[in-house]
C-alpha cells in the first residue's frame, strides 16, 4: 500500500503529464514522416559521422555514384587547406545517437531492407534517443529535487522546466538537436556530483568523466557546468578551500574523471588528426565567427525581439526570486548554481551571433536548464510555503499561465507567427496573441546582419515605416511615390511606357505616378499589408 502510495506521487503524476505531452506533440506532427525533418539542416552533420562510417564508408566525403544520391541533400563538409574535406560538427551527438542507430540499422541489414540511414526507421531512432534519455533524466531530477524541496514543488519544477520552456520544442519540433540531449546529460552530471560528494568513489568518477567528455564533445561550451562539481555546497568564498582540500586528497579521483573526459574525446581527435593534420581543430575560424568577451551582449541575449531567452521563455524570470531564496534558505546549492548561472551567461552572450540562429526561443540556454531548475523550485517554494492549499493553487496556476503561453507561442512558430530568425519589435507586436502570420508579418521582419556581428556590431533593424502603422495615407503616399519612381529610373523599358500610358490619359507623368501610388497604397490597406495613422 505505502509503495502504491509513493508510486501515485506529484512528482510521478507531472513525469506522466510531461511524457504524455511529448508523445502526443510527436504523433500530432508526425515529422518523422517526413524526409526533410528530424535529419535536416543540423542533425544531418551531427548524425553523420554514423552512416558514412558504417553504412557508406566514406568519412573522406568523396562520394560514389551509389551514395551520392543518397546524402546529396542531407549533408555538407567545410575544406581544411590540405585538399581533404571534414565534417564542421563534432561527433558527441552520433555517439549519444548510436545505440538506437544500431538498434535499428543492423535488424535491416539482417532482414535485407534498405540501409540508407536516412529513411524513416532511422528518424525515428532519433526521436527514441532523445525520449529516453530526457525521460530517464527526468526521474533522476525528481530524486534530485526531492532531497531539497517536497513532492508538489519537486512535480511543478518539472512540468515547468519542459512545457513551460523551449525544451519542449526541442523535445518534438527538433530532436535531434544537441540541446535536449545535453540537457539530459547535465541532469546525469549533476546527480553523480551530489552522489560523488557523499561518498567520493571509483565509478561515479568515471560517470562524471564521462559525462563531462559527452558534453564538452556535443557542445563544447556547456563543459562550465563543472563548476558545479567544483563549487558543489560551496557556501562562501573561504569554503571553497575545504572542496580544494578534498580534490588534494582524492587526487586519484580527479585523475579518473580527467582521464574517461579525455577518451570520450580520442575518436574526435584522431578524426581531425587524419583529415586536417591536427588533433584540435576549430571549423569556425575559416568562418569568421568567435567570441568577443570583452563585449557580451547581455541584453540582446535576455531581451532582444529576435531572440530574447526571458523575452521568448518568461518563466525564466522566476530565477531572479529563485536565486534569492536559494541565498537565504539553501546557501549550499546558491554559489555552484549562481556562479555557473553568471558564467554561462556572459560566454553565451559573448558569441558573435547572440541570439544563436533559427530557432524557437533562445536554444543556447536549453542545456543549462539542467541546473536552473534548483532556482526555479526555489521560487515556487516560496510561493508555496508548507501545505497551504491557497499557496499551491497559486502556483499551479502561475505554472499553467506560464505553460499555456509556451504551447500558444509553438503554435505561433508552427504557423509562421513567429519567425525563427528575423523578429523585431514590430513583427513581436503584430503577432502578439495571434495564432497565424498577418499579411504584413513578411515586412516587418529583419533578416540579422552577419557581417556586422562578425565584428561584434549589431545594427538596430530598420523597418519601412509605412507598415508600422506610424504614418499618415499622405506620408505612406509619398513613400510609395518614392518607391514607383526608383522603379521607374532603373527600368528604362517601363519608363518609356509610362510616359506614353501619361499622354494617352492627358495627365502629367508626375500624376500618374501619384495615381498609381494610390492605388497601391489602396490595395495595400484592404489587404491589411499597410495600417495608416489614424
Amino acid at each position: 500500500m505505502k509503495r502504491d502510495i509513493k508510486f501515485l506521487s506529484w512528482s510521478n503524476l507531472a513525469i506522466v503529464i510531461v511524457f504524455y505531452v511529448i508523445i502526443s506533440q510527436t504523433f500530432s506532427l508526425k515529422f518523422y514522416q517526413n524526409p526533410r525533418r528530424i535529419i535536416d539542416s543540423d542533425v544531418s552533420n551531427y548524425y553523420a559521422y554514423l552512416p558514412l562510417t558504417f553504412i557508406f564508408d566514406q568519412m573522406d566525403y568523396h562520394f560514389d555514384e551509389t551514395s551520392f544520391p543518397i546524402v546529396k541533400d542531407y549533408l555538407y563538409s567545410i575544406p581544411v587547406g590540405n585538399g581533404n574535406s571534414i565534417n564542421p560538427y563534432t561527433m558527441g551527438l552520433a555517439i549519444a545517437y548510436s545505440p538506437f542507430f544500431f538498434a535499428v540499422h543492423l535488424p535491416m541489414k539482417w532482414m535485407n531492407y534498405p540501409t540508407t540511414g536516412f529513411s524513416q526507421p532511422y528518424r525515428i531512432s532519433i526521436i527514441l534517443a532523445c525520449l529516453f534519455y530526457v525521460l530517464t533524466a527526468l526521474f533522476l531530477l525528481k530524486r534530485i529535487l526531492r532531497k531539497i524541496f517536497d513532492d508538489r514543488i519537486t512535480g511543478i519544477s518539472i512540468i515547468a522546466v519542459v512545457l513551460a520552456t523551449n525544451l519542449l520544442y526541442y523535445l518534438t519540433f527538433e530532436p535531434g538537436m544537441p540541446h535536449a540531449f545535453n540537457f539530459a546529460f547535465g541532469i546525469y552530471f549533476l546527480y553523480l556530483t551530489i552522489r560523488w560528494h557523499e561518498n567520493p568513489g571509483v565509478l561515479n568518477s568515471i560517470g562524471i568523466g564521462l559525462l563531462s567528455g559527452m558534453i564538452s564533445l556535443i557542445r563544447p561550451t556547456d563543459l562550465i557546468i563543472a563548476l558545479v562539481f567544483i563549487l558543489w555546497k560551496v557556501t562562501s568564498f573561504g569554503a571553497i578551500k575545504n572542496n580544494i582540500l578534498l580534490f588534494l586528497r582524492k587526487w586519484y579521483l580527479i585523475l579518473i574523471i580527467l582521464f574517461f573526459a579525455f577518451l570520450v574525446w580520442v575518436p574526435q581527435m584522431m578524426y581531425w588528426n587524419y583529415f586536417t593534420g591536427q588533433y584540435l581543430y576549430n571549423p569556425y575560424k575559416d568562418l569568421g565567427f568567435k567570441f568577443f568577451f570583452d563585449n557580451p551582449q547581455i541584453y540582446i541575449s535576455l531581451f532582444s525581439y529576435r531572440k530574447g531567452w526571458l523575452l521568448y521563455t518568461p518563466v525564466m524570470l522566476l530565477l531572479i526570486p529563485g536565486f534569492v531564496v536559494l541565498y537565504r534558505k539553501y546557501r549550499e546549492y546558491f554559489w555552484p548554481v549562481f556562479i555557473y548561472f553568471f558564467i554561462n551567461l556572459w560566454i553565451i552572450s559573448s558569441w558573435s551571433l547572440p541570439w544563436y540562429g533559427g530557432s524557437y526561443g533562445h536554444r543556447a540556454y536549453v542545456a543549462s536548464y539542467s541546473i536552473m531548475v534548483i532556482p526555479l523550485a526555489a521560487a515556487f517554494s516560496a510561493i508555496f510555503p508548507g501545505r497551504k492549499i491557497l499557496g499551491f493553487i497559486t502556483v499551479i496556476f502561475i505554472t499553467g499561465l506560464f505553460v499555456w503561453h509556451n504551447l500558444f507561442q509553438l503554435v505561433q512558430y508552427h504557423n509562421g507567427a513567429i519567425h525563427y530568425v528575423s523578429m523585431t519589435k514590430e513583427a513581436y507586436w503584430d503577432s502578439f496573441m495571434h495564432k497565424h502570420p498577418s499579411p504584413r508579418l513578411k515586412f516587418l521582419l529583419a533578416f540579422p546582419d552577419y557581417e556586422s556581428a562578425k565584428t561584434g556590431k549589431y545594427p538596430t533593424p530598420v523597418i519601412d515605416q509605412r507598415y508600422t502603422g506610424k504614418l499618415t495615407k499622405d506620408e505612406i503616399l509619398i513613400k510609395i511615390q518614392q518607391e514607383i519612381t526608383l522603379e521607374l529610373e532603373s527600368d528604362s523599358v517601363k519608363n518609356i511606357e509610362w510616359i506614353d500610358k501619361a499622354k494617352n490619359e492627358g495627365i502629367s507623368y508626375e500624376s500618374l505616378i501619384k495615381q498609381q501610388a494610390a492605388n497601391r497604397m489602396e490595395e495595400q490597406i484592404n489587404k491589411g499589408i499597410i495600417i495608416p495613422k489614424q
